[in-house]
């Protein structure tokens, strides 16, 4: 089955949540980015702290979603709030380049940080992994964290670590993140086919 939108974990933009308002059993958010709001229209799929949503509405320099129950429970968009930074990412369109991995936004789970290290040239993120997932994860292999493609270094029976460059770090939510932050983690789906 091919997916409706597909995205490379390369973060467009990052924006500022300026309301984050549940609805019943819907969460409506209204993101600021003036970027994506002069990129995108209304029904566009959009990556969202890696989490595909469509686009209902847009006026000037915001964008609105709505998440429903069955995503919010999946996902950490429930423990969003206004104020707080959001990687977003537009969905891949014929002839884009391809810069990280094929990212369909379809949450596995939800995992916490155990640490971050800052190194000489990058900031090591070591992030808890339950066993029911350690089948879909490898050694230099790719998974999508908060949106964002990057390449697992090293795997233990109880978490794998990630580094992450500077341009990366300063150009995504991953600055904002420490120890105990609630993580979005879609593992490589060819990986879950095996």
């Amino acid at each position: 089955m091919i997916p409706n939108a597909m995205f490379t974990g390369i973060v467009t933009d990052v924006g500022l949540v300026d309301e984050a308002r549940r609805c019943g059993n819907l969460l409506l958010l209204k993101i600021s980015s003036k970027k994506l709001a002069a990129e995108c229209e209304i029904s566009d799929s959009v990556s969202v702290n890696g989490v595909c949503l469509t686009m209902v509405k847009k006026e000037r320099d915001c964008i609105s979603f709505e998440a429903i129950a069955s995503t919010l429970k999946d996902t950490n968009l429930k423990k969003l709030k206004k104020g707080d930074y959001i990687n977003l990412e537009t969905a891949l369109k014929v002839g884009d380049k391809l810069g990280g991995h094929f990212v369909l936004g379809h949450i596995d789970c939800e995992l916490k940080i155990l640490k971050v290290i800052p190194r000489s040239q990058f900031w090591e993120l070591t992030i808890d992994l339950p066993s029911r997932f350690r089948k879909y994860i490898i050694e230099n292999g790719s998974i999508a964290v908060e949106g964002i493609s990057l390449t697992v270094k090293k795997i233990t029976s109880r978490s794998f670590s990630v580094n992450i460059i500077p341009f990366t770090y300063n150009n995504t939510t991953l600055r904002y993140k420490k120890v105990g932050s609630s993580l979005n983690v879609e593992f490589d789906h060819l990986l879950k086919k095996k």
